[in-house]
């Protein structure tokens, strides 16, 4: 009956009178956008089964993507954020980082259990399983994988490193230091200096996004205003040929980023928005609890 063998029946696996279960299930509307540092992903899952819906709303499965570029023989697991949700699904959106594709990469979707569901029965199920109930495992699929392939078109080069690659963060020797400093005379960084009882406690977060906010991005605001002072002064013409200076001064003018824009709104665009993305962050784990709770 089934083209494909699975412990239980999953959605799309057959086709028509043949499927295991008698729902949609398709992945589509894909779309990806490549940036200075990282390849953004969009795309939505079509599905309209009750059985699914509440698995997924109860926190007993989830929604998830494995990625595999074979250039770099690089995978892992995409980091997705629930981004729009629909009556027959939901549109997700995740990022890879441009250091680790090249060329065609492979993105699998599907829909795995996270915890057993003892006694688990499709109420859409192929009246070839009748009544039959099944024992669902955590990792068991519970929908076919569905693939797609995109080619990045990566910005990112070794010889023109992105911009997170121009700033070191380090831990401060002074016991009372406090806040965080910075130094623009390296040649290829930024030196960003912690107290040593924030970096300890930055080591704790996990959101990139935070770090970046409370981090990078105020420092990136004061190199663009220190290379605006020094630009074209004189004793100081060494410094504007730094690599991290010529990093940045690249990435404003790939970016359509002039110097009648302030720093702060410049170096925003150029972390794409950071505060925001830890907005979006902190919404999808509220709504994550309030569906557990």
């Amino acid at each position: 009956m089934a083209t494909a063998s699975f412990p239980i029946p999953v959605l799309g696996n057959g086709q028509g009178e043949e499927r295991d279960v008698t729902s949609e299930w398709r992945v589509g509307n894909f779309t990806f956008a490549s940036g200075t540092e990282d390849v953004t992903i969009h795309f939505r899952v079509f599905h309209d089964d009750p059985d699914l819906k509440r698995l997924l709303d109860n926190g007993d499965a989830r929604i998830m993507a494995r990625w595999k570029c074979s250039s770099t023989i690089s995978s892992g697991y995409l980091d997705l954020i629930r981004d729009t949700p629909h009556a027959d699904g939901a549109t997700y959106v995740s990022s890879l980082d441009q250091r680790t594709v090249l060329g065609p990469v492979v993105v699998s979707v599907f829909a795995v259990a996270v915890r057993p569901v003892p006694d688990f029965r499709w109420s859409r199920q192929h009246e070839d399983y009748g009544d039959e109930t099944f024992d669902v495992r955590t990792g068991d699929l519970l929908s076919v994988p569905t693939d797609f392939t995109f080619d990045p078109a990566k910005f990112y080069d070794p010889q023109n490193p992105p911009l997170n690659s121009i700033f070191k963060i380090v831990k401060s020797d002074q016991p009372r230091a406090k806040g965080i400093s910075a130094k623009y005379f390296e040649d290829s960084q930024i030196i960003i200096t912690l107290s040593k009882e924030l970096f300890d406690q930055m080591q704790l977060i996990e959101s990139a996004n935070l770090k970046l906010t409370a981090i990078v991005l105020p420092v990136l605001v004061d190199a663009i205003d220190f290379i605006r002072a020094n630009e074209g002064q004189g004793e100081d013409e060494d410094v504007m040929d730094r690599q991290w200076c010529r990093t940045i001064k690249r990435l404003m003018e790939a970016n359509g980023l002039n110097d009648d824009l302030r720093p702060l709104e410049i170096a925003q665009k150029l972390l794409a928005n950071p505060i925001d993305g830890y907005a979006t962050e902190v919404a999808a784990q509220q709504e994550n609890e309030e569906v557990q709770a």
